[in-house]
């Protein structure tokens, strides 16, 4: 995550997700307590990532389009874009998410830990540990953690590289797991192969680093660029969020989302 991207396309199909996960359906359905963990690295500007908030403009087409979804989000994020507010802070300010929601915001960067030298690597280690550790212990009393990393779950590069703050890591995840919390993860789709096949990849992955007795939910948000959604259910939670996961694919969210698994 980078603040840059704040009130973004993917921003709103992010929380409207969220949302949809956290909120009940009846009044007989609980609350599920959100604990949001921003990957929080430095902002970049090589790219023009973050700078899709057309979407906002207040046009008869959009307003159907979007904000149809979720008038609350739209006009939050459409407030955070137009005021020049972006940042996570300002997420947190917002209210979009429920007031007992944990955010964890404290940046992951190696910036002024050397690169080279005998120590350079241990202390990049220690770092990542020690932001891992807080993180846990901030979300300690939520049952439904969101993990946003920059980039996505692990691929080839290790975390203590230039850019492994990019990834969430399995390791770091499967204590959440242990807890009996559920997952909800960031993923964001490449080139390499179809959208299909990158989930279909990584579902048995994630089955056998959490011993999953069931599969995760894996959902695809279609606007800006390709990205994922993988709901890994606590036992005692999987019921609630299948239904809403068939909820919310059946409400105006339906147009931008498509389930995968």
């Amino acid at each position: 995550m980078q603040n840059r991207y704040t009130g973004d396309i993917g921003d709103f199909g992010k929380y409207g997700l969220l949302r949809a996960l956290c909120h009940p359906q009846d009044y007989c359905e609980p609350s599920l307590r959100l604990a949001v963990i921003w990957y929080l690295v430095p902002n970049e500007a090589h790219n023009d990532d973050g700078k899709y908030v057309q979407y906002l403009e207040p046009r008869e087409d959009n307003l159907k389009r979007f904000r149809d979804c979720d008038p609350l989000l739209f006009d939050s994020l459409a407030q955070i874009v137009r005021q020049d507010k972006r940042s996570v802070t300002s997420i947190r300010a917002a209210g979009i998410l429920p007031p007992d929601t944990v955010f964890y915001d404290a940046p992951l960067s190696y910036a002024g830990i050397p690169w080279s030298g005998a120590r350079a690597r241990e202390l990049r280690v220690e770092h990542r540990r020690r932001w891992v550790e807080e993180a846990l212990k901030a979300s300690a009393q939520s049952d439904l953690i969101f993990v946003d990393p920059d980039n996505g779950l692990e691929c080839h590069t290790k975390p203590y590289a230039k850019r492994g703050p990019k990834y969430a890591y399995f390791d770091e995840l499967l204590p959440y797991v242990h807890r009996g919390r559920s997952l909800v993860i960031y993923h964001h789709l490449n080139r390499s192969c179809s959208a299909q096949k990158q989930v279909t990849l990584l579902l048995p992955q994630m089955g056998e680093v959490f011993k999953l007795r069931d599969p995760p939910i894996a959902v695809l948000y279609k606007r800006g660029t390709l990205r994922s959604f993988f709901i890994v259910a606590a036992p005692a939670h999987r019921d609630i969020l299948s239904g809403r996961i068939v909820e919310f694919l059946r409400s105006e969210w339906r147009r931008h989302f498509e389930r995968m698994a």
